[in-house]
Formats: C-alpha cells, sequence, structure tokens
C-alpha cells in the first residue's frame, strides 16, 4: 500500500528525508549540553537537577526506541514516524516556554520519543530500498548521529553568546516541524506490517527501574546517601530492573 496523497518516491528522495529527520533529532540530543550551566543558574537548581536535562531526553529515548519501532511494525512505520516527530515537536515548542526546570525536564523527556526515528528510518529502508543499497542507506542515517551532535554543540555556544537558551528549542522546533512535512510529503508508507505484541511490561519495568535509580543518584548528596528515601529507591531501582530480566526471558518477541 502506498502513501495516500503521493507517488511513491525515489530512494534517494526518501533517504535524504530521513537524514534530514535524523538531524534535527540529534541536533537537540547536544545542544542543551553547552546550556547546563546557564540553565542551572536562570532556574537557580543543582547541577544534578540540571543535568536531568540530558539524563531524562536519553533515558527517554532508550525506552522509547523499541516501543515505537515494534509499533512501527505493526501499524506502519511511517505513520509511526510522524506521531513520533509530531511529540518530539510538541516537546520542543514546550521547552521555549518553560518557566522552572521541572517543566523543561517533561518537555525534554517528550522530545526523547524522537530517538524512534532510528529504527523506523532502519526499517523504512529495508522496506523501500534495493538490497544492495540499504547497508549504504543504513550507515547515511547512522553516520547523523555525530554529524548532527557536533553541530548541535557548535550551534548551542553561538545561540547562548548571541541570544538566549530559549532559541536552542525554538531552532529544534523549527527542524522538526520541516521534518514533519518532509516525511509526510515524500515517505512512502511501507507495504510490510508485522503483526506482534508491544512488550509494555517490559517497558514499564525498565523506565521504572532505571527513573529510581537515576532519582537516587541525583538527590543522594542532598538527602544523604544512607537516608531511607536513597536506600529505598536503589532498592525499588535494582529490583524492578531484576524483574525487567526475568520478563524478557519469558517474552517471544
Amino acid at each position: 500500500m502506498t502513501h495516500p496523497s503521493v507517488e511513491r518516491q525515489h530512494h534517494n528522495v526518501t533517504l535524504g528525508v530521513l537524514v534530514f529527520a535524523g538531524v534535527a533529532f540529534a541536533l537537540q540530543q547536544t545542544m542543551v549540553i553547552p546550556a547546563l550551566p546557564v540553565l542551572q543558574h536562570e532556574f537557580d537548581t543543582t547541577t544534578a537537577w540540571a543535568t536531568w536535562l540530558l539524563t531524562g531526553f536519553l533515558l527517554s529515548a532508550s525506552v522509547a526506541t523499541p516501543l515505537v519501532g515494534k509499533l512501527g511494525d505493526q501499524y506502519g512505520k511511517e505513520r509511526l514516524l510522524l506521531i513520533s516527530l509530531s511529540v518530539f515537536f510538541l516537546g520542543s515548542v514546550a521547552a521555549i516556554f518553560a518557566p522552572n526546570i521541572g517543566v523543561l525536564i517533561a518537555c525534554r523527556i517528550l522530545q526523547g520519543v524522537g530517538a524512534a526515528v532510528f529504527p523506523l528510518s532502519f526499517s523504512i529502508i529495508r522496506d523501500e530500498f534495493p538490497r544492495e543499497k540499504v547497508p549504504v542507506a543504513v550507515g547515511a542515517v547512522s553516520s547523523v548521529f555525530a554529524i548532527g551532535g557536533g553541530l548541535g554543540l557548535v550551534l548551542s555556544g553561538v545561540i547562548l553568546d548571541a541570544i538566549s537558551w530559549r532559541w536552542i528549542f525554538g531552532l529544534g522546533a523549527v527542524a522538526v516541524a520541516a521534518a514533519v512535512v518532509l516525511v509526510h510529503l515524500f515517505v512512502p508508507e511501507s507495504p510490510i506490517k508485522t503483526p506482534s505484541r508491544v512488550d509494555v511490561i517490559g517497558g514499564v519495568l525498565l523506565s521504572g527501574g532505571l527513573v529510581a535509580l537515576l532519582l537516587s543518584l541525583t538527590e543522594g548528596e542532598r538527602w544523604g546517601w544512607s537516608s531511607g528515601r536513597i536506600l529505598g529507591l536503589f532498592i525499588v531501582g535494582t529490583a524492578l530492573l531484576i524483574a525487567w530480566g526475568v520478563a524478557e526471558l519469558r517474552v517471544p518477541e
């Protein structure tokens, strides 16, 4: 089944759009790093909570990547790519207006869903490209981690020196909005769908365990490393991750 509104595009056009979408994500992965000291001062928060702007983003990306990728196999890869990029866009726009560090961290967690652009892009490439072109195309999309990440560090420094940290997310919103339009217009829906079940239990256990452990590390110095709350978070996090390991041994996929 082809995209309902356009003819099927040449695979090089599809590759160009997927690379652009990957760059839009990679930019936001690193652009916040030079801004962390500025944001810590802006919101009068601790270094540990400021680093959650990166930690929360990576945590969300780690959990969302396999789950959204699996949903793409079931319901359509182009459709889920549009959804994940749209969530990424909403997180970017909301981050521009964030009034405090908690809201900004929540926005970064939303942005992390955009990491699904990579597994979905790889699946689209496998479905759409001639077999001999697949390795090169996958390599091209993979390379944007380094290209976009390096560019993000440079752009962030320029933006911080010239205007405001809020423009970091404004630029990200513009790039993601462009990616959404391009994907809708030029990336065809894959004709291949795979009936399967999403491992919701595994996703919940993994995310819960990681959040508990990371929160204990974030607040350990302030609450006291031997305090009941910190020890409780360590125990809960460890138990959830062990339960996740046991659950993953029993799921068929």
